[in-house]
């Protein structure tokens, strides 16, 4: 035994060469060199986690108590430490919470607490329809990661075109970049049937014209794109009139059947109390009017008669 820890001793890291070999004994590696034995136990992870639940379970070694509502929570202050940012920095640092036994949340409730709670000791949970934002918003509250991650792939596969401006609000709210950008892709490609809901009103206006400016845009004439930005002002006109010049610009105004365009834009009250959009409005006129290549390289350049690609508006011109 004392020669084996001598020549163990030698060599500070353990290296392997060719003459090394291999054996798995179920989730045991085991690594030999003739004179050394290394394991590598990768089932022990999962030993660990089942034997840190069930000491929550039995309340054994549990070090503080997490109060929701009228709930009351035993952990283990190393494993929410291990799990989530917000409990690290709320321990580890010279904090009063650290020093409680009793730590009172707001902003989660008990249901939500307790999944939460369930995925950190078993790494498991089970997402619903019903519970997704109340886990994500907690998640992302407290920090746990790999959960928020986990809701916004669900939500995701569940867009829909009634559910679709709720989700982006929700990743909005809470920066996921990520799926902010798929549902607006979403949008874009699933406009026509998005408009069929109330809810499409409720968009952000930087979101209303990053989707309408695209040229993958999916409608069938430009009048549908008019018209989106004229309800979306409606909506909430007091709040949202002075931002009609803005919305508006990314209308492709020249692209509008003539007689549309003199009968039902220029004749919009809206639009005549705002002289800010006037020219927008000349120049789709001269669009409409002019034969010159002039007026038409003119509009041209203002890009508002690029009509987008095959795959989404149908140009009409």
């Amino acid at each position: 035994m004392g020669d084996t820890l001598e020549k163990s001793s030698e060599d500070a890291e353990f290296s392997l060469d060719n003459e090394c070999s291999t054996k798995k004994m179920g989730e045991l590696v085991e690594v030999s060199s003739g004179e050394k034995i290394k394991f590598d136990d990768t089932g022990l992870s999962l030993v660990l986690q089942n034997g840190l639940e069930n000491l929550r379970l039995e309340n054994s070694l549990t070090d503080v108590i997490l109060c929701v509502d009228s709930r009351e929570f035993s952990c283990h202050r190393v494993v929410l430490a291990a799990a989530s940012n917000y409990f690290r920095a709320m321990f580890c640092n010279d904090l009063r919470e650290k020093y409680e036994e009793k730590i009172i949340l707001k902003g989660v409730d008990a249901e939500t607490m307790n999944i939460l709670l369930d995925y950190t000791y078993t790494s498991k949970m089970l997402i619903t329809k019903q519970n997704v934002q109340k886990v994500l918003e907690a998640a992302s509250l407290f920090q746990f990661l790999r959960m928020v991650d986990a809701c916004a792939s669900f939500l995701t596969e569940a867009l829909q075109p009634d559910n679709c401006v709720g989700i982006l609000r929700l990743a909005d709210a809470h920066s996921l970049h990520s799926l902010k950008q798929q549902v607006q892709n979403y949008i874009i490609q699933n406009f026509t049937q998005v408009l069929s809901y109330e809810e499409f009103l409720e968009l952000p206006a930087d979101v209303l014209c990053s989707t309408l400016k695209s040229d993958d845009l999916y409608v069938t004439e430009e009048a549908q794109v008019f018209e989106t930005v004229m309800n979306w002002v409606r909506y909430k006109e007091s709040e949202r009139f002075p931002l009609l010049p803005s919305v508006l610009e990314n209308v492709r105004l020249p692209l509008l059947d003539p007689w549309y365009f003199v009968e039902t834009v220029e004749a919009d009250q809206l639009i005549r109390q705002c002289p800010d959009v006037f020219p927008l409005l000349q120049e789709a006129r001269m669009y409409h009017l002019s034969g010159n290549e002039v007026a038409k390289k003119h509009s041209m350049m203002s890009g508002n008669t690029m009509p987008p690609s095959t795959s989404g508006y149908k140009s009409s011109t």
